[in-house]
């Protein structure tokens, strides 16, 4: 049996990390994650982002000549979302799974609903699902009303469905949805058996929605820097209790915990290595145990739906591995910005304090 190379623990300051066990030599792949618990492709890309793959059709290492968008394209049901294939092997790949096309299916409910919301109304700025207490000072308590009252307010079926209609749902907001009903989707294919979904293989639990509850919760930080973000989630959780068809509408209380994770926790879906197109997001839950470092030891790379983390240096037992979550050739005041806005923590790794000491 091969000996493993990581492990999972208990840092110092909080929190978990994951840890050599034994000296890994430079270019070792450590870790993968092979699928994304919750994601989502942009509207403006699916046409050219493969729905299997994530291949990139105008991705700049592409010939000049190449198509811009793919060709191939799935029908198996005339009541689900038009995908987009790069080859016709991820087509049968896609097609002969049970996530994808249930996703398509949701994602085709989740378009021709949010239509439905644009009906006109004479309105102001009262929104009935915001808390109508200031927001001065944002605390937990205050957000777990805001949830507590749209709860309630969710359970009068004729007021969520005359809310719905006219709450004019933005596009962000249904991309949001978009990505929340992927991962409804899973556990409920999970729950079922109906599939079988891998979990990391550092973490105990079989169980991807383990792993995600696992996640650290930026739930707090996130409102406090953002208010606003608070009632697009509230919307958006009003929107899946009204939209989601009747076996998916017990799972709509994972909205929130995903929601609480998704900042923080998420990666971008980039056209390549340049990083010239962020063409969508998702949660690889196993993948976010990966700390920050501004001198990191761990690279991370996508390979198709999959996440693949390999040593950039050689790595001795009992060391951190750490990727970068920033441009890490920013200055110290930058990095540091870019972390508190995104991830909400000041950065103390080597560099940060090796730099900040020069400052002083």
């Amino acid at each position: 049996m091969t000996r493993p190379l990581i492990d999972l623990q208990t840092t110092p300051h909080g929190g978990r990390s994951l840890f050599a066990i034994q000296p890994i030599a430079r270019g070792t792949n450590i870790f993968a994650c092979e699928v994304p618990f919750a994601h989502v492709i942009y509207k403006d890309y699916r046409r050219e982002v493969c729905a299997q793959c994530f291949a990139y059709a105008a991705s700049t290492s592409r010939s000049i000549g190449d198509p811009r968008t793919w060709s191939i394209r799935s029908c198996m049901r005339a009541t689900a979302e038009t995908v987009w294939f790069c080859t016709d092997e991820c087509k049968v790949t896609w097609e002969s799974g049970v996530i994808g096309p249930l996703i398509a299916d949701v994602n085709a409910l989740l378009s021709k609903a949010k239509i439905a919301t644009r009906s006109q109304s004479a309105r102001d700025d009262y929104d009935p699902i915001l808390p109508n207490i200031p927001t001065a000072q944002i605390t937990q308590d205050y957000i777990d009303k805001a949830w507590a009252d749209v709860e309630n307010f969710v359970c009068s079926r004729n007021r969520l469905s005359s809310y719905c209609s006219t709450m004019n749902l933005e596009e962000m907001e249904l991309e949001i949805s978009r990505s929340v009903a992927s991962a409804i989707v899973q556990r409920y294919v999970f729950d079922h058996r109906l599939t079988n979904l891998t979990a990391s293989s550092v973490i105990s639990s079989s169980d991807l929605w383990a792993e995600v509850l696992n996640l650290q919760s930026s739930e707090l930080s996130n409102v406090s820097l953002r208010p606003y973000i608070l009632k697009a989630h509230l919307r958006v959780y009003a929107f899946l209790c009204n939209s989601l068809p009747t076996h998916l509408k017990s799972y709509v209380f994972m909205a929130r915990i995903i929601l609480a994770r998704d900042t923080g926790n998420a990666f971008g879906i980039w056209d390549g290595d340049s990083k010239d197109e962020m063409l969508g997001w998702g949660l690889w839950a196993g993948a976010s145990y990966f700390n920050h470092s501004c001198c990191p030891n761990v690279e991370k790379t996508r390979c198709g739906r999959a996440m693949h983390f390999t040593t950039s240096r050689s790595v001795e037992t009992g060391e951190e591995l750490c990727i970068s979550y920033i441009d890490t050739n920013q200055t110290i005041t930058e990095r540091r910005q870019d972390l508190e806005n995104s991830w909400f923590f000041k950065c103390r790794c080597q560099r940060c304090l090796l730099e900040e000491a020069s400052l002083q």
